[in-house]
């Protein structure tokens, strides 16, 4: 993935299934896919969709794979970066371009979340646009994704808790790619819950 480029416009709302089908028809029938391909395909849409596509993959099975939890921990951190930073695309370290995922495993993600983000895409309205397009709030996001990032990380091992830390990330990524507010007022509203929760099942283990 090239360097970052300073801030420009931000991009246009992206409907969810319309986010699917890109990453579908960008896979093909190939049997593995560099997730440098889809975070290059993603990333010129900004970076709503790399954290939706990451917390996704880390929500759905996938997210039960050795050591795919740890992979889109990095990736968020390296999101959440660059959002501090202040940019509009992500720098990715090329042994994490490199990382394939199966195009089988790929496909099965998309089929699995392709009635929820149909039933999404009904309920999405351009709801306080400003809120999802303010820098400072991108700001804010970076800085939550950045704990949130480092924890999953941390303890992606232990079942369960990378899902509970990777609800508000997929909350911001759906907010931010499709400019509706509500969905990054939710994702501030439940981070502080989940994370208690999240370290206290840690801790109790």
């Amino acid at each position: 993935m090239t360097e970052p480029t300073a801030p420009g416009p931000m991009p246009e709302p992206l409907p969810l299934e319309a986010m699917l089908q890109d990453i579908a028809a960008m896979a093909g029938g190939r049997e593995a896919i560099l997730f440098g391909e889809m975070l290059d395909a993603l990333g010129r849409r900004g970076f709503g969709p790399v954290l939706t596509l990451a917390a996704a993959l880390t929500l759905l099975p996938t997210g039960m794979v050795p050591l795919v939890p740890a992979v889109m921990g990095v990736i968020m951190l390296t999101t959440s970066a660059e959002m501090l930073r202040g940019r509009r695309e992500i720098w990715i370290p090329p042994w994490l371009y490199r990382r394939q995922i199966p195009g089988a495993t790929l496909h099965a993600a998309i089929d699995r979340a392709r009635p929820t983000a149909a039933r999404l895409d009904r309920l999405i309205r351009p709801h306080l646009t400003w809120f999802a397009r303010s820098r400072l709030i991108a700001w804010a996001i970076g800085a939550v994704v950045a704990v949130t990032s480092l924890a999953i990380i941390a303890i992606g091992a232990i079942p369960g808790l990378p899902f509970l830390l990777a609800i508000h990330p997929l909350l911001f990524g759906i907010g931010l790619t499709t400019g509706d507010g509500r969905f990054v007022l939710a994702g501030f509203a439940i981070f502080l819950p989940t994370a208690y929760v999240a370290l206290r099942l840690a801790g109790a283990l």
